[in-house]
């Protein structure tokens, strides 16, 4: 089955959580086209499973009452319309609450300043509000829309009837607080996204290409497998490849974290994004931007930054009951100070219940958390693919480790050698390599790592058994342990070996010498470990490499739960054992199953494309030390969700009553509530500190 086409649209004019929700409803309505909107990035993610026109998908955006956005940034369009309420709201406060600035008629110069305010300042509320109605629908925009139309109108209606006293300095201050707020928000979210911005723009526009001996510039989509790259010193590698030249420098920071240059030589592989350092370089294309690495990391950063999330839904669910809920406690605050004779607190009172209820906050609680969590763990090569996970991440005491390719590098390479019959382990070791550089089997290609300056002939393939060839006159084979004339030697350092793979050199009947490999931990394996077991983690270790390799592993690394030999039923079935969450670690077609059982699973970058997309978790550079770090990250996230979400509705709670009561002024009540929406990004903001 074909893989859908992946589409991204900038969306204009939402305001909250529903707004997305909208947009997103009316996307998905298109033939072919599956849609989520994510209110936090502004973009709408789409995947087309047939072509679907430009003008359709921005036609459908349309009617649900927002635009395709433009290459105009939020911030600069929010500029003006803040300069003009800011001045307009601070000299309606001056001349309308200020004796000293009051002068006769004063009152109509406010109410000048409040109609620039409720008229410009105010109007995506406005127009949010007229959508939300003709959807009949209410959001956070409905209630700063309702109070400042409010208090424009009784204001008017005040004036026109000879009273002095009016609400023009609230219908002005409200909106334009409110609009600073979401300025700030803005400017946050922006910011929050820098990183995975930055990940997204590594691969340049246009690459220089060698073709029939002449150079000539192309775009960077247009590479094509086997096709010849050159790369000046400073720029970025524009496609994954294979080195050409004798040797490069290059910084892959972007995709690793890892500040250190790189030092490669001839046949070496490099990723897409990473940045030259030295000298021309040429590279063989092996896959093209749109399929690099670098690629395949944007797309689950996207995937990460756009994945629609329970909580985010509750918290859409809650609004539409809440406002109304809102407006309701408005009427009868009114209806209740009216009954008690009181009309001005009647008025005072009610128009600050709905300006104090006004979520903003609530709608951007879980977004701004998990956008800023994103971008966290983007600088830390890693990626939270599912954020519902966070929720049984913040109760998860247990972690599984698949070995190869987790734990351990997942590459054969000699641990031992022993010489036997006369001769020294070098002796024998060059004489295998140089059977061995023919080979392309992995027990070879780590034997043939070892320098020989022998010449070979007759080189041989022995099924099942190993290779062999002819070295200086004498056929030497390189195989699985037989028998000798020296078996009792061979026998000796056989129960002597460890639980490596063992290959024995022999020749002329003899075996002369006998070699363990193994794949070697990972750098900082043993580090990840101590701290999983440190911040409360019991980590498990099961494998399908046989029960003693398993053993020394679990012993190099101070784990002391551990089992071999376990088929990938197996995994499921030990998973499936355990009823709270548990974190299964692993990066092969082998784990697919406990990865997508688990919790909370968590894919090694290099692994798997199938491993990664059953993970929720995708430590991009294979550092274990992003194992502890990405559990930690996500206990912090679902906190800081929690703290945001009860900070948004505990706020609403205790204020409500407040304004009720008529103890609260509307102005006041705007500046709290503007603070409230900034609190709540302040807060998801923390997640940036302290996360090493």
């Amino acid at each position: 089955m074909a893989k859908p086409d992946l589409v991204e649209l900038e969306i204009e004019g939402m305001t909250c959580t529903a707004c997305a929700r909208r947009v997103e409803k009316s996307l998905n309505k298109l033939d072919g086209v599956t849609a989520y909107v994510d209110f936090a990035t502004e973009k709408a993610h789409l995947q087309l499973s047939n072509p679907v026109a430009l003008d359709v998908l921005s036609g459908a955006v349309v009617s649900a009452g927002y635009q395709v956005g433009s290459d105009k940034s939020e911030t600069s369009k929010l500029k003006p319309r803040l300069i003009v309420g800011a001045v307009s709201a601070s000299l309606a406060v001056l001349f309308a609450m200020v004796p000293g600035f009051q002068f006769e008629n004063s009152q109509y110069l406010v109410w000048a300043l409040a109609t620039a305010v409720v008229g410009y300042v105010a109007w995506p509320f406005h127009a949010a509000a007229i959508k939300n109605l003709r959807h009949f629908d209410a959001t956070m925009d409905t209630l700063v829309s309702l109070g400042s139309t409010v208090a424009y109108v009784y204001s008017v209606f005040l004036i026109l009837a000879g009273d002095h006293h009016t609400y023009f300095e609230t219908a002005a201050v409200v909106p334009s607080v409110v609009l600073l707020g979401r300025y700030i928000e803005v400017k946050a979210r922006k910011s929050a996204t820098d990183s995975v911005r930055a990940l997204l723009s590594a691969i340049p526009d246009r690459a220089t290409v060698e073709i029939d001996g002449n150079r000539q510039e192309i775009s960077t989509a247009e590479l094509k497998k086997k096709m010849i790259v050159l790369v000046a010193a400073g720029q970025a590698i524009p496609a994954d490849g294979k080195l050409l030249s004798a040797a490069a420098t290059i910084d892959a920071s972007t995709l690793t974290g890892e500040s250190l240059p790189q030092e490669i030589s001839t046949g070496d592989q490099v990723t897409a994004g990473a940045t030259n350092l030295q000298g021309e370089i040429r590279l063989e294309v092996t896959a093209p931007a749109a399929s690099s690495r670098l690629a395949r990391i944007a797309d689950m950063v996207r995937e990460a930054t756009a994945e629609k999330t329970k909580l985010a839904s509750l918290t859409d669910s809650i609004s539409k009951v809440f406002v109304p809920l809102v407006i309701l406690t408005a009427i009868l605050t009114y209806i209740i100070w009216s009954l008690l004779g009181d009309q001005e607190t009647a008025f005072q009172a009610a128009i600050s219940v709905i300006v104090i209820a006004c979520p903003c906050a609530l709608g951007i609680a879980v977004p701004m958390s998990l956008v800023v969590a994103t971008g966290v763990g983007t600088k830390r090569a890693v990626v939270i693919r599912n954020p519902d996970a966070l929720r049984s991440l913040a109760r998860t005491k247990m972690v599984f480790f698949d070995k190869t390719g987790t734990l351990t590098d997942g590459n054969l390479a000699i641990v031992r050698s022993v010489g036997l019959g006369g001769v020294s382990a070098e002796q024998m070791l060059e004489k295998a390599a140089a059977v061995s550089a023919g080979s392309s089997h992995p027990v070879s290609k780590a034997i043939a790592a070892v320098t020989s300056q022998l010449a070979v002939t007759n080189v041989s393939e022995i099924a099942g058994q190993g290779i062999s060839g002819l070295v200086e006159g004498i056929s030497v084979r390189v195989e699985k342990p037989g028998t000798y004339e020296n078996q009792l030697e061979l026998d000796q350092a056989l129960a002597a070996a460890g639980p490596n793979t063992l290959v024995v050199v022999a020749w002329e009947g003899w075996a002369h010498g006998l070699i363990e490999l193994s794949d070697q931990l990972r750098p900082h394996a043993k580090q990840a470990v101590a701290d999983l077991q440190t911040a409360g983690f019991s980590p498990v270790l099961v494998s399908g490499d046989n029960p003693g390799r398993v053993a020394e592993i679990a012993g190099q690394l101070g784990i002391k739960q551990y089992f071999g030999s376990i088929t990938p039923e197996g995994k499921l079935e030990m998973l499936g054992q355990h009823t709270d969450p548990v974190a299964m670690v692993g990066d092969g077609i082998n784990d697919v199953a406990a990865l997508a059982k688990a919790e909370v699973g968590i894919a090694m970058g290099s692994g798997a494309y199938a491993a990664q997309a059953a993970s929720t978790i995708t430590i991009l550079d294979d550092d274990p030390r992003a194992i502890p770090f990405a559990l930690r990250l996500g206990k912090k996230t679902y906190r800081n969700i929690i703290e945001n979400l009860v900070w948004a509705f505990g706020y609403n709670i205790v204020l409500i009553p407040v304004a009720a009561l008529g103890l609260l002024n509307p102005i006041l009540a705007g500046v709290a509530m503007a603070f409230s929406s900034v609190s709540v990004v302040a807060n998801s903001l923390r997640l940036k500190l302290g996360s090493n």
